[in-house]
């Protein structure tokens, strides 16, 4: 035995010493599951990340003080825009969406679609109040 382990190898068809505790053996071809850890993004990137959410906020802001001969769909578009990536830059960087799993990526996804849908068919439904001509 090595020292600083507590490996033991025990012949086949033997049970090793104090069998009834201890832990069942892996089936054959199992392979173990190591834990990684995912890389965070440093301290910096997260103040880039909120540098960037306050000037589009500010962008957004000014652009919904904006008068005079400016179409309101164009801008109720450029606002939709602006929105969807400040939701893009939350979602990945602050909740992580960019280390987490696939699985949950795509459940994210899926929902997101799913609301992005739903939305579609209601603003179709009410253009006529909420879309000018």
């Amino acid at each position: 035995m090595t020292e600083g382990t507590d490996l033991v190898t025990v012949p086949a068809g033997e049970s090793p010493a104090g069998a009834a505790g201890t832990a069942p053996e892996p089936h054959a071809g199992a392979t173990p599951v190591v834990a990684t850890a995912h890389a965070h993004p440093a301290p910096r990137q997260y103040v880039l990340i909120a540098v960037v959410l306050v000037i589009l906020t500010a962008v957004e802001v000014a652009t919904s003080y904006l008068e005079g001969n400016v179409n309101s769909n164009l801008l109720i578009v450029a606002l939709g825009i602006m929105a969807a990536v400040k939701f893009f830059l939350v979602v990945a960087w602050y909740m992580h969406m960019k280390q987490d799993s696939h699985v949950f990526r795509r459940l994210f996804l899926t929902g997101l679609i799913l609301a992005s849908v739903v939305y579609g068919i209601l603003l179709l439904f009410f253009s006529s109040t909420v879309l000018k001509s």
